[in-house]
């Protein structure tokens, strides 16, 4: 739908027929200026706001139609059955004030003919929407609380919030709120929030707005225990232990267990890293151990990734996608294995190069992934494979711990390829697939953006992600420890 944005003077309604040009014939018809064209087409504004259009038309008796095709502004938006009465309505929403709209439909016939178009032109009025006034902030660390009053015309159906002009981030809340916080507002950076009424649910009123800049506040991190373990000395696996110990030595940082989630907030610890590890561990975020899997914990970190707290999920703590919320259930990571492990010689590294196959015009995606800022400092390796690739893990003994995305599983939907279409369902970028693939199957390392409901999550679920190999120093040691830090500051 177009929406409209228009403030001025009311202008009149014009209904208008004809003949529609034969430019935009849909793909596999011939047209034919001969066929019988639509009859009876009209319209009606409807609606209780008189902004909804309802178009009716009539196809012709002829023994040969077989449906028709319904475009508005030369752009196909229905197709349509051929029906008993051959008597059509379509109802439009949202339709634009003050423009011209042109809604034109056409007969298809068998044999892939389509007659010219019949045409109505529809110009609804412009309108004047009443704005909310008095409209306050109220900071708080990083949180900004909006307030403001509620305008009193008709027909008031939400508010629309835009923070620096991204109106495909836009909050949107019903018509009776009159406040709303942000939290984890970005430091040091002007943000300007916009606020709108909408009406009718398609337009909006002039934006009342108010900027500010938040001071730096040097943001503190969180480990999250599982409850068998006392301390990070008590973790029950060599690499979750090696992962906290490195942790532990970083500014601003605090251990807690699942119970005490609550008492931390997020606009001052922006971040909790929850990494299990586990030989063994049966697939299944419900078996995640130590309470990490209790109903109270996965309230309380949802709680915390809805006041605007960010989260790393790492090994097998990956499967906690699902109940937290960013992806659908039924798409939690199908690749897991939790064996010992054996030796091996190779050198396992990541690939952010995804597609690589299908870099120069293929039918499905290339994406280069290699200047996301979690990869940034980490030594690069052109010689394991043709494209620039990650080493995590040298020769020696690997656990080869999966916890990943098999993308094949949920296919491509209407977008390039599958992991199109796990970014666009999931509201997020993959980062990274195993070093040796060239197409999109697996997804390693995926960067979950925020939404209404939830902050940001980084999930890496790569075995070649190990943090204490058994047998001997892994000699990209320096990679494994330098992502994580880009990770961590990356949701900081």
């Amino acid at each position: 739908m177009k929406f409209s944005k228009i403030l001025y003077a009311a202008a009149g309604l014009m209904l208008m027929t004809a003949s529609a040009c034969s430019e935009y014939t849909p793909d596999g018809y011939t047209e034919s200026p001969d066929l019988p064209t639509v009859t009876s087409i009209a319209y009606q504004v409807a609606g209780e706001a008189h902004h909804d259009i309802n178009v009716t038309w009539t196809l012709p008796a002829d023994n040969d139609v077989t449906g028709c095709v319904l475009y508005r502004d030369a752009q196909e938006i229905q197709t349509f059955d051929l029906t008993p009465d051959r008597n059509y309505s379509y109802t439009a929403l949202g339709t634009p004030l003050g423009e011209e709209v042109v809604y034109t439909v056409k007969v298809t016939y068998e044999n892939g003919y389509i007659s010219t178009g019949k045409s109505v032109v529809v110009t609804l009025p412009t309108e004047e929407f009443a704005p909310v006034s008095n409209l306050k902030k109220e900071e708080n660390g990083r949180n900004v609380t909006l307030s403001w009053t509620l305008p009193t015309q008709q027909y008031l159906s939400g508010i629309r919030i835009i923070t620096n002009g991204e109106t495909e981030k836009a909050v949107l809340l019903p018509a009776d709120a009159t406040s709303y916080a942000f939290k984890a507002q970005p430091m040091e950076v002007e943000l300007e929030y916009a606020v709108e009424a909408v009406y009718d649910t398609y337009y909006y009123s002039p934006a009342q707005s108010v900027s500010t800049t938040l001071p730096y506040v040097a943001p503190k991190m969180l480990f999250l225990l599982p409850s068998d373990a006392a301390t990070y000395n008590d973790l029950a696996d060599d690499d979750e232990k090696a992962a906290a110990t490195w942790f532990a030595k970083l500014p601003d940082t605090k251990f807690i267990h699942p119970s005490e989630i609550a008492d931390y907030d997020a606009a001052e610890y922006s971040v909790i890293w929850i990494d299990i590890d586990r030989v063994g561990l049966e697939m299944g975020w419900q078996n995640l151990p130590g309470d990490i899997a209790a109903p109270a914990t996965i309230a309380a970190l949802k709680d915390y990734s809805a006041q605007g707290g960010n989260i790393y999920l790492s090994d097998m703590a990956v499967q906690l996608t699902v109940p937290l919320g960013f992806v659908p259930e039924g798409w939690a990571p199908t690749c897991y294995s939790n064996g010992t492990g054996g030796d091996n010689s190779d050198t396992w590294a990541i690939n952010p190069n995804l597609g690589w196959d299908f870099r120069n015009g293929a039918d499905q995606g290339y994406y280069e992934r290699i200047d996301h800022a979690i990869f940034q400092g980490l030594t690069i390796d052109t010689s394991l494979y043709e494209y620039p690739s990650i080493p995590l893990i040298g020769p020696g003994f690997k656990e080869d711990h999966n916890c990943i995305w098999d993308c094949n599983l949920y296919g491509r939907g209407s977008y390039a390829d599958v992991i199109r279409n796990f970014e666009v369902t999931t509201n997020s970028l993959v980062l990274a697939t195993w070093g040796h693939v060239r197409d999109h199957c697996v997804a390693g390392i995926v960067d979950f953006l925020s939404g209404p409901d939830h902050g940001r999550c980084v999930a890496n679920g790569f075995s070649a992600y190990e943090w204490n190999q058994n047998d001997a120093t892994n000699i990209y040691q320096s990679n494994v420890e330098k992502l994580t830090e880009n990770i961590l500051n990356y949701l900081k």
